[in-house]
């Protein structure tokens, strides 16, 4: 058991110097630090999405609605009421929480494909309020003007530290999550994964659970949405359509449902793969699609997830 532990200290170890030494030897790249800071934004979306998808077995195709949430508030905040980063960012993520939550009610009632359909309108009608609302969102141009990120004196202004910034966020987004796997409402979350009945069974409520699960993921949407905020300067509409819901499933899928780790091979994969794309623009997303129908044909469970479907 000490050489097991032991084994992976060394790997956690090595790859935590490999993604601190990141930013400094492409501090000459910043087009190659840029993807990987919007690689960061999709991992944590991703990795919030995993668990709604691959534990609740909620298929959300409105999820880039929670992801605008997040980044409209701290927009609101930070360029209107002069709030810091700190506390854009988490009442950003309480608000998408909020509003997962009382999305996430109607799986009392509505099941499977409506569910799907339900997030769907949501997100339409998110994306067409924020085009509409023009004293609130600005309209299609957005909010711009968003200040620099001062964290607890740290001032964000280069790529690198936005880099650093994203992987503070991506690294309390994974720890948190796999913390919450491993409490008792973890295991309730893989018995309801296993087996829904047998769960209910056992007397697990699946409902609340599912809109438990359901707020938790949506809470990490709006951290990656107050993140895009800062980092862009500017929030628009054109950011949060039902195109990116789609890319971040095929991203969990490919990686491998109901396994974190996955997630970040399945967002790596895929980012590689747009940007091999970039030059097929108007096929990208029948590409992109055919790409997971033959994930689906021939690795069901995602490249990197196992045949058990076992966290």
């Amino acid at each position: 058991m000490n050489r097991m532990q032991n084994k992976r200290a060394y790997v956690y170890g090595g790859l935590l110097l490999v993604l601190i030494a990141v930013p400094f030897a492409l501090s000459e790249e910043p087009y190659l630090l840029a993807i990987i800071n919007f690689t960061i934004v999709y991992a944590i979306l991703c990795l919030g999405l995993n668990l709604i998808l691959g534990y609740a077995g909620l298929l959300s195709l409105g999820h880039a609605a929670f992801y605008g949430i997040g980044a409209y508030a701290t927009a609101i905040l930070m360029a209107r009421h002069g709030f810091g980063f700190l506390p854009a960012l988490v009442i950003s993520g309480l608000l998408a929480l909020l509003m997962g939550f009382v999305l996430g009610l109607p799986t009392r009632k509505v099941r499977g494909d409506y569910f799907c359909l339900l997030t769907i309108a949501f997100g339409e009608i998110f994306r067409l309020v924020s085009q509409a609302w023009i004293d609130f969102t600005g309209g299609a141009m957005g909010i711009v003007g968003i200040p620099i990120p001062n964290v607890l004196g740290w001032q964000i202004t280069s790529e690198t530290d936005f880099y650093l910034l994203g992987m503070v966020l991506l690294l309390f987004t994974y720890v948190t999550l796999r913390m919450l796997i491993a409490s008792k409402y973890g295991r309730a979350f893989i018995a309801i994964r296993e087996d829904e009945l047998a769960a209910s069974v056992m007397g697990i409520n699946t409902s609340s659970y599912k809109i438990l699960i359901f707020s938790i993921g949506c809470f990490y949407a709006g951290l990656a949405g107050s993140y895009l905020a800062v980092y862009q300067t500017t929030v628009t509409p054109s950011n949060f359509r039902l195109e990116e819901s789609c890319l971040m499933i095929i991203m969990v899928i490919v990686g491998g449902m109901g396994r974190l780790e996955a997630t970040f091979a399945g967002v790596a994969l895929m980012t590689i793969a747009i940007e091999f794309l970039r030059p097929f623009a108007e096929y990208r997303l029948l590409l992109i699609g055919a790409i997971m129908i033959l994930v689906l044909l021939f690795r069901p469970q995602g490249v990197f997830g196992d045949s058990s479907f076992r966290d």
